[in-house]
Order: C-alpha cells, then structure tokens, then sequence
C-alpha cells in the first residue's frame, strides 16, 4: 500500500546558517528528493519580486501542491488598529497563493500573545491568558480568512505555535468552532505540541472533539536543553517518537499532508529534506510489513 498522504517540504529547511538558497533550489531540491509539494513561508502580498520568483520556481519543479504558512496579528489590546490591515494581508497572501496553484492549502496561525512577555512555561501564555476578548477577536479573524479560502477554493488549517494566542491543537479547535469556519480545519505541528506543556500526550490530543477533522501534520524533531526550551534536530534523532506519533495518525485514518520541518539543522539542505522523507517513507514501510511494530495499530 501506497503512503497515503501527500509530502511536504517546508520552507524552514533551508534557513538560517547563512544560507542563501534561491528558490528554484529550494523547489527543485523539494522535487528531486521525492516530496509532493511546498510549503512557502509568508512572503507579503505587495513584494512582486519575490513572489515571481516563487511562482516560476515552483511551476519549474513539477511539484504538485503548493502551501503558504501565514501568521498574523492583531489580537491583543494594543493590536488592534492592526485587525483590519492584518486580515486584508492574509487575503492577499491566499490570492497570490491561489494564483500559483488553486488547489493549495494556508497554513494559519495567530501570533498575538495575550500573556504578554513569554514565559518558559507556556501554561502561562498564550491561549492560558486569554480573555473573552481575545477569543472574539480570534474567531472573527479565523472565520474572515474561512470565508476568503471558501472563495478562492483552498484549503486551510489552524497550526499551534508556542507563545502564540492559537498555541495549542485545543486552542485552534476552539478558534474554528466559535469562527463557525467551514474550510479551515484543525491541525498539528507536533514539535510545538510534544514541547508545550500544557499540551496532552498525543493520544489524548486526537481523541478531543474536533480532532477527527485533522487537516494538517507537521514533523519536526528536537531536544530539550538547559536554559532554552528546545533545539531542533534531524527527524531521527530526537525527544519525540516521530514514528509513534505517525503511527497514531494513520490508525486514525489520517489522509492529509504530512509537512516536514527541519530550521537551523545546517549541512547540506539536500541531505537533510532527503533524510526526513526517507525516515517517514521508512516508517510507512515498517508498519505495512508488519502492522503491530505500530504501538497504535488496531486501536
């Protein structure tokens, strides 16, 4: 049996370590090792240039599926003469984005922190301070960027980040359901998950309400060290059991992209992006061989 999802390369694996990969490396680089699509970081709606070279880098590589991971702002008090112009960005973003490809996927966030300062316990930001208020502004913001992916026919989905007001899979799928959003879906980053303490163990995170709707699943391996939070790692090579938690979404059914991430691993990018797919592919294998080498097979 074929892997049933679509692959994808993220945009972070070719920044920081002074690199300066252009984009038709970086989508031929995606193409060669194997993987389906790309995920572009936010490029702003008004810079011509870059978005060219995006669109012709990515009609080049024969890449199939093209995503754009957007995070905006606006949420906090002393955001909020931002709102308007920080939905009106997004909106940009996904028509430019739906020009390169209509049947791409927005990968969505909302950076605002209404816990102020971070903190390294993120119980003690975020959506864990978040007041009726913010919940609002939230759902306003998720359920305008809905409609505009419904218009321009994309897919969409919420992504939990750290320190952000949409931190956790829970926060994002109380976001969908008070934006009454249609398109947009919950999703995973599953670094941001294993390392955000108030976060469950993933077992109870799939078991939530809403979560059977999962539309997007990011992996990203690293450890924790002394004084910083975490340091990214290759995808074998870490904290996380990343073929575990592959293995529980599969038994789950799950069908969606799986978007592999790898910021400041440095070396050579190509190895890198071809190590990670080789990894989940691995995997994949390993469990059709043998379907109980997977803890979750049967559940």
């Amino acid at each position: 049996m074929s892997l049933p999802n679509e692959l994808i390369l993220f945009n972070n694996h070719f920044v920081m370590h002074r690199r300066h990969y252009p984009y038709r490396t970086r989508l031929a680089i995606a193409a060669d090792t194997g993987y389906d699509g790309y995920e572009f970081h936010p490029i702003e709606p008004g810079d011509d240039k870059t978005w060219g070279e995006a669109t012709a880098a990515f009609r080049a590589s024969g890449l199939r599926r093209a995503g754009i991971y957007i995070v905006a702002k606006g949420i906090n008090d002393d955001e909020c003469d931002k709102f308007d112009a920080e939905v009106n960005r997004a909106k940009g973003m996904i028509d430019r984005l739906a020009a390169i490809d209509p049947q791409a996927f927005v990968n969505f966030t909302i950076l605002s922190n209404p816990g102020g300062k971070s903190t390294p316990d993120y119980r003690e930001a975020g959506s864990a301070k978040a007041e009726p208020r913010h919940w609002e502004r939230a759902a306003r913001m998720v359920g305008e960027v809905d409609a505009h992916l419904a218009l321009r026919g994309l897919s969409g989905n919420i992504y939990n980040h750290v320190w952000f007001m949409l931190d956790t899979p829970a926060a994002g799928v109380r976001a969908i359901r008070e934006s009454g959003a249609k398109v947009i879906r919950p999703g995973i980053a599953l670094f941001h998950a294993h390392f955000h303490l108030g976060v469950p163990d993933l077992h109870e995170v799939m078991a939530q309400p809403g979560m059977d709707r999962l539309g997007y699943f990011a992996v990203l391996n690293g450890w924790p060290k002394p004084a910083e939070p975490f340091r990214t790692r290759p995808l074998d090579d870490g904290n996380i059991d990343i073929a575990a938690a592959l293995g529980l979404v599969w038994a789950h059914g799950y069908t969606g992209p799986i978007v592999s991430q790898a910021y400041d691993l440095g070396g050579d990018a190509w190895l890198t992006a071809k190590r990670s797919i080789d990894y989940i592919r691995e995997i994949h294998d390993r469990y059709q061989r043998n379907p109980v080498l997977n803890p979750w097979h049967g559940i």
